[in-house]
């Protein structure tokens, strides 16, 4: 066997390898689609095949019925809004701050929030809690805000220094020469030379924070604040579940981060790769 043809067998294996992987990703969106297509009857009776007695969108109009959907949709905006920016906005003073002023004890800093990034979210989130509680921030827009910071610190700080650094040190000193200050060269300076990243980090932050639903379920519970996740939680009753409106909750609350995705892809794809390429 000549190289072309192990060259061509090593490419069918691994378009092969790949469209396993799209159909092992791409099956649960296409199931949770074809589910809020269906009757509860419809489900039972094939739960994992296509409608077979009609296609129907009641499940879209009982799930706009329980949920007060245009509220769910604001606290959802609201929170990922104030959490994204603010996260980001840390995030950069962090790396900055980490990377280009030299203090002493800078590099434990930088160790010991990167070392957080291995601390799963359950394990603080009895004293997260506490936390907000004794802020007086349980129910309230701030106390889930803050956390989505806290959150996204670690690992916006580790992306961010990665890029810092390969700023060479000769042009924030020609920046200070010149008058700029701390803010003038973080935001006018190296924000512009990061944008790939800081637009990779924002996406997603975006993603992960509307789609999550520990967090908002620990803070805001039942109040009138709770997030659209939440607000699909809340769908299914004590004794049963009807998966076909569980399913078309879920697919009008991923709705946006979908458009989000198709929009940005191209900068999440360059952003990922930039600190790669330098």
């Amino acid at each position: 066997m000549n190289r072309r043809h192990s060259a061509q067998i090593g490419r069918y294996l691994l378009i092969f390898a790949l469209a396993v992987v799209s159909v092992a990703a791409l099956y649960p969106l296409l199931f949770t689609v074809v589910s809020s297509l269906k009757t509860q009857t419809g489900f039972a009776r094939d739960p994992l095949g296509l409608p077979t007695s009609g296609i129907t969108f009641d499940n879209y109009v009982e799930a706009f019925k329980r949920m007060d959907m245009p509220r769910l949709l604001l606290n959802s905006i609201i929170t990922t809004v104030a959490g994204l920016v603010l996260s980001v906005v840390a995030a950069m003073l962090v790396a900055y701050t980490v990377t280009k002023l030299r203090f002493r004890g800078g590099k434990l800093v930088f160790l010991l929030i990167i070392v957080t990034l291995t601390i799963p979210s359950q394990a603080i989130i009895y004293p997260l809690y506490q936390t907000v509680l004794d802020l007086g921030m349980s129910g309230e827009y701030q106390g889930l805000i803050l956390a989505y910071a806290a959150f996204g610190l670690p690992l916006g700080t580790y992306q961010l220094a990665g890029y810092f650094q390969q700023v060479p040190d000769e042009l924030i000193e020609a920046a200070r020469v010149d008058g700029a200050g701390h803010f003038t060269i973080l935001f006018r300076l190296l924000a512009p030379i990061a944008t790939p990243a800081l637009a990779a980090l924002a996406i997603f932050n975006f993603v992960w924070m509307w789609n999550d639903l520990l967090l908002p379920l620990v803070i805001m519970g039942g109040s009138d604040s709770k997030t659209l996740m939440v607000g699909v939680s809340m769908l299914s009753g004590q004794y049963d579940v009807s998966v076909p409106l569980v399913s078309a909750g879920l697919i009008v609350a991923l709705l946006p981060v979908l458009i989000i995705y198709l929009v940005f892809q191209r900068q999440l794809v360059s952003g990922a790769l930039a600190g790669s390429g330098k």
